[in-house]
C-alpha cells in the first residue's frame, strides 16, 4: 500500500472521528439534520444507531442554531382555560415574521420553583396566610418531580431553603417566616432567584424543568443594587416565569405612600456575559444591551391590555414580560384561589419551540402567539434578546 495513500486515510479518519465527537447527541442549540427536529426532541435524545454505511455518519451531522421556546397559555373570554388546541391552531411571529413551529408539547413538565416572600415589619401581619402554604405547593405546583427553594427579602436578601425536592422542608421553612426590618429589596430578590434558576440547565437532569418564580409582595422596591431592565431581560432570555401574589391588605395594615420611589419603571441596567463554555442561544445567553425594554402589548389577569409602560405594581411588569400574571387581592381565600390556578396554568400550558430565520436582526425579538379560536386570548412572553453568533 503507497505510504502517502495510507497517511491520507489516516487524517480522513481521524477528521470523521473528530465530526462524530462534535456531532453527539444532546448538544445545546442544534438541529439534527437528517430528522430536522430541534435540539432536546426525541429525535435528538435517542441513542445514536451504528450503521455499516460511512455516509450515515454526515447525515446525521448537527449544525449550530437558536431553538426558541415558550409556554403559552390559552384561555377563553370568560377566563377560563383552554386545553385541546392543537398544533395547526398556532401561529407564531418573531419580529413580524411568521416562523414554523418545530416542537410543539403539552406534556407535564417537572417544576423549578422559587418562591420570593416580602418579609418585613410592614407584611408581617400577612405572612399568616402565606405559612400554611407548603402543602399546596409540593402537592399542587411542584408534583413529584419538582424541586424548590425559598428566598425571603427585607434589608437583605436571604436564602431561606435551597432547592429540595421533600416538601417536608419547604412547609417547614415557610411555617418559620417572620417579618423584620423596613427594607424593600425586591428587584435584588428576583435577581438572586433567576440567578439559581440559571444554574437548573447545567444539569443534564433538568433540562425540561419548567422554571418559575412565585413572589409574594407589594410590588415596590427602595435601594436594590440591580435594576428592572435586568430582571425582565433574564427572566425572558432564560424562559422563566413570575408570577405575582400581591400583599394588598386594608389601609389601616400600612400607610405607605404607593409611589414607587424609581420614577422610570425601566431604570437602565446592565446584565452580566455568559458563562464561559456555554453556547450563545437566545434561551442561556446574559446580554448586555443598552436599550430599554420596549413597549409590547401585555395581558392583564383581569383580560385586559396595557400597552405601555405604566404599571401599578412591579410586580405586574414583571409577569407581563415573562409571560406570568399578577393577582392583587390579598385574603386567606383569594391567595390559595390564585396559587390553585397558577398551578393549573402552570401544568396546562402548550410549548412552542421554533427556530428564528431572522437572526440577522440583533437586540430584543418580540415573539407574538395567536390561536384560531373565536374569542380565545393567549399569554406568553413578550420575547427575547439576541446578540448574534458568538465567535
Amino acid at each position: 500500500m503507497d505510504l502517502k495513500w495510507l497517511r491520507a486515510f489516516l487524517r480522513l479518519a481521524a477528521c470523521l472521528a473528530l465530526v462524530g465527537v462534535l456531532a453527539e447527541p444532546g448538544s445545546v442549540g442544534t438541529i439534527q439534520a437528517q430528522q430536522g427536529t430541534a435540539s432536546g426532541g426525541p429525535a435528538a435524545n435517542a441513542p445514536k444507531k451504528e450503521s455499516a454505511d460511512p455516509t450515515q455518519a454526515i447525515t446525521t451531522l448537527r449544525v449550530e442554531s437558536h431553538l426558541v421556546t415558550t409556554p403559552v397559555t390559552v384561555f377563553d373570554s370568560a377566563g377560563q382555560f383552554v386545553y385541546d388546541v392543537d398544533q395547526n391552531e398556532f401561529k407564531i411571529y418573531d419580529n413580524g415574521a411568521l416562523q414554523q413551529i418545530k416542537q410543539f408539547g403539552t406534556e407535564i413538565h417537572p417544576v423549578a420553583l422559587v418562591i420570593v416572600v416580602e418579609t418585613n415589619d410592614t407584611t408581617a401581619p400577612l405572612l399568616d396566610e402565606v405559612r400554611p402554604l407548603g402543602s399546596m405547593f409540593s402537592e399542587l405546583l411542584m408534583g413529584p418531580q419538582g424541586q424548590v427553594a425559598l428566598i425571603t427579602y427585607s434589608d437583605h436578601v436571604n436564602l431561606v431553603q435551597d432547592f429540595t425536592r421533600n416538601g417536608d422542608k419547604l412547609d417547614a421553612a415557610l411555617r418559620k417566616l417572620s417579618g423584620r426590618g423596613s427594607g424593600l429589596h425586591l428587584d435584588d430578590a428576583l435577581v438572586r432567584a433567576l440567578g439559581m434558576l440559571d444554574q437548573i440547565p447545567l444539569q443534564k437532569e433538568h433540562q425540561e424543568d419548567r422554571r418559575v418564580v412565585v413572589v409574594f409582595s407589594d410590588g415596590y422596591d427602595i435601594g436594590s443594587e440591580m435594576g428592572k431592565n435586568e430582571i425582565v431581560r433574564r427572566a425572558m432570555n432564560s424562559d422563566v416565569t413570575i408570577y405575582g401574589l400581591g400583599f394588598n391588605p386594608a389601609k389601616n395594615l400600612w400607610s405607605r405612600s404607593q409611589q414607587d420611589p424609581r420614577p422610570d419603571l425601566v431604570a437602565m441596567s446592565v446584565g452580566h456575559p455568559s458563562p464561559p463554555n456555554t453556547v450563545s442561544t437566545p434561551s442561556t445567553q446574559q446580554i448586555q444591551f443598552d436599550t430599554p425594554v420596549p413597549v409590547v402589548p401585555i395581558l392583564l389577569a383581569t383580560g385586559e391590555t396595557v400597552k405601555s409602560l405604566v404599571f401599578k405594581s412591579s410586580l405586574e411588569y414583571f409577569a407581563g414580560y415573562s409571560g406570568g400574571v399578577y393577582y392583587k387581592k390579598w385574603g386567606k381565600s383569594t391567595v390559595q384561589e390564585a396559587l390553585t390556578r397558577i398551578a393549573t396554568e402552570i401544568h396546562g400550558q402548550y410549548e412552542l419551540a421554533y427556530v428564528p430565520d431572522n437572526l440577522k436582526e440583533t437586540g430584543f425579538h418580540r415573539i407574538v402567539v395567536q390561536v384560531r379560536r373565536p374569542g380565545a386570548k393567549v399569554r406568553a412572553r413578550a420575547g427575547y434578546y439576541y446578540q448574534g453568533t458568538s465567535q
